[in-house]
């Protein structure tokens, strides 16, 4: 782990290039609020960390080194991201001077904003792409895994909140 500050950079840089989480952080940010957008953001974390170990199990293998299987999980991702994209383009439009209301029924409940947050991480097959190849330049053969995988992860997730939140404070 002593190249921890090198994985942080790396990590740092491969969350803040746009992808599905930025687009959502932003959406969410700019329609309901920072602190409103904040479930979706933590889904998004939590969604990077079940891919963390998706990865660096048997299931990150069989789902990169199978044609079908990646082709499946792509074809999920993009009907899901279609189907964001039409919702939000069906959506009604709010003014960004316009408080939000608490009473806002158009606004989704802060457990299906993180539904979201998970399942734009989860069918997104890049990740795990990303951690099959990010983890063992990290990992150290000669000590024991676990204990390794779980800094790495949770530095991830961690990391995934601070920039999106970076995200969320800029956009707003």
């Amino acid at each position: 782990m002593q190249q921890l500050y090198l994985y942080i950079l790396i990590a740092s840089l491969t969350i803040a290039s746009p992808g599905p989480g930025v687009l959502l952080t932003l959406t969410n940010t700019l329609n309901y609020n920072l602190r409103n957008a904040m479930a979706g953001i933590i889904g998004v974390a939590v969604g990077m960390g079940v891919i963390s170990i998706i990865a660096a199990s048997s299931v990150g293998v069989m789902i990169t080194t199978s044609q079908l299987t990646l082709l499946i999980v792509k074809g999920v991702g993009a009907a899901y991201l279609i189907y964001l994209g039409v919702k939000l383009f069906r959506s009604v439009p709010r003014a960004l001077n316009q408080p939000l209301s608490s009473a806002d029924s158009t606004m989704p409940s802060a457990s299906q904003r993180f539904r979201q947050g998970v399942l734009v991480s989860l069918f997104n097959p890049k990740p795990i792409v990303f951690f099959m190849a990010l983890f063992p330049q990290f990992i150290h053969p000669q000590q024991p895994f676990i204990p390794q995988f779980s800094v790495l992860s949770i530095t991830f997730c961690i990391l995934v909140v601070v920039i999106h939140s970076l995200y969320g404070l800029f956009a707003h």
